[in-house]
């Protein structure tokens, strides 16, 4: 995947998980308010999460091919659209 790739993943990926969540609770919404449970706040308290994850997710365990020795490049932490690949270990 290319870096460009990867930036769009992770930017529309978790809004797209959290919208798909937020369909389910949709879908069992009289579920919930048959069991007391309030589905608004567990549209928005699980979307949250869900996209997080989603983040979490997109940013670990998807590779990067990297320019200069085709390897796998993993995004580094607090630098956000940074790639060190794991084999050359050179940054992009």
């Amino acid at each position: 995947m290319t870096s460009n790739r990867h930036f769009v993943l992770s930017f529309f990926g978790p809004m797209l998980t959290a919208g798909l969540f937020c369909g389910l609770i949709v879908l069992a919404w009289n579920f919930l308010e048959k069991h007391h449970i309030p589905p608004l706040v567990t549209m928005l308290v699980g979307g949250l999460v869900v996209g997080m994850a989603t983040r979490w997710f997109v940013r670990n365990c998807v590779a990067v091919t990297c320019p200069f020795c085709r390897g796998q490049s993993y995004e580094i932490p607090n630098r956000a659209n940074r790639f060190m690949c794991r084999v050359c270990g050179k940054d992009h």
